[in-house]
């Protein structure tokens, strides 16, 4: 626990120091830009690893906050790898479990062989339909979903094996069921959907996500929801999506952003004179390629070197 904590504590001081770097004013405003107009519903933020993806992340939640938009966070990593299924039930939950019962209605009957659903399940096949719970009266309820209910997901993640329907009926289905949801979610406010670390995306889920997922906020569907994908995957090459995708590139810090920095983090604390300050700015650059994480801890280390001395 300990560990976990110092952890925590580490990166939270390097976020803020990051933070300290330039201002990211062209990225905020092209932020900005795909809040306020409907043109760009979609922003990409590329860049190498090291690059500040992270901390403009906390900046555009900061944002968020300040505007009291409501908004959800997804992040790959190497140990918690993030199907279809994994993404939607992790949304849902940030945003709120009330709006999507209908969803998880039918993802408890794909996955829990004790399960009775709630609602109609229509699943048309190639070689005909399936039909489940044909019978069932839900009374009040609003479009796509269940009104005064509020369903507990049973969170198995293994599909049941007597229900024979192919996988991508199941994704379609179940994406359908959770877009409806969103639909009602964000009728009248806007929802930030922020997905970071994609590059550890599976194709499979990455493919699905702008087909699928992301489909309906390009068509103007769902016109209230926004979405943020950073990572070092570019935007996709699609010319249909492209023109809805405002893309901003994180690039290198140069000599004079690494000069600032410094300044601004000796500021009350070290002497340093402006050429000495211009001069470490220089061989940062050259030493970190710019990139923002690694001159942080150059600057970590000369900073602690002025104190001891």
């Amino acid at each position: 626990m300990t560990e976990v904590l110092e952890g925590r504590v580490a990166r939270a001081r390097r976020e803020r120091l990051l933070a300290q770097f330039v201002d990211r004013a062209d990225e905020m405003a092209l932020f900005r830009k795909v809040l306020d107009s409907d043109e760009l519903p979609i922003m990409v933020v590329s860049g190498d690893a090291g690059m500040g993806k992270t901390s403009l992340m906390m900046r555009m939640v900061h944002e968020c906050a300040l505007r009291g938009l409501l908004k959800a966070e997804l992040e790959w990593s190497s140990l918690d790898v993030l199907d279809y299924m994994s993404v939607m039930r992790k949304l849902r939950d940030s945003l709120g479990v009330d709006h999507f019962g209908a969803f998880t209605d039918l993802i408890n009957y794909y996955t829990d062989p004790s399960y009775t659903p709630r609602l109609d399940i229509n699943v048309n096949l190639h070689g005909g339909s399936v039909q489940v719970a044909g019978g069932a009266q839900i009374s009040g309820s609003s479009v796509g979903d269940i009104a005064g209910v509020v369903l507990r997901d049973n969170m198995i993640v293994v599909q049941r094996p007597d229900v024979v329907v192919p996988i991508e009926v199941r994704r379609e289905q179940l994406t359908q069921r959770f877009l409806q949801g969103l639909a009602v979610l964000s009728a009248d406010r806007k929802v930030l959907l922020f997905f970071s670390v994609t590059e550890k995306m599976s194709d499979l889920t990455y493919e699905w996500l702008w087909a699928q997922l992301l489909r309906p906020v390009v068509d103007g569907v769902l016109p209230n929801v926004r979405a943020i994908l950073l990572g070092q995957r570019p935007p996709p090459t699609d010319q249909d999506l492209a023109a809805f995708v405002a893309h901003a590139q994180l690039k290198p810090l140069g000599a004079d952003d690494i000069d600032a920095y410094i300044a601004k983090r000796a500021a009350g604390v070290a002497a340093i004179s402006e050429e000495t300050r211009r001069e470490l700015a220089k061989m940062l650059a050259l030493m970190t390629h710019g990139r923002p994480a690694d001159v942080s801890s150059a600057v970590d280390l000369y900073m602690a070197s002025k104190s001891s001395s």
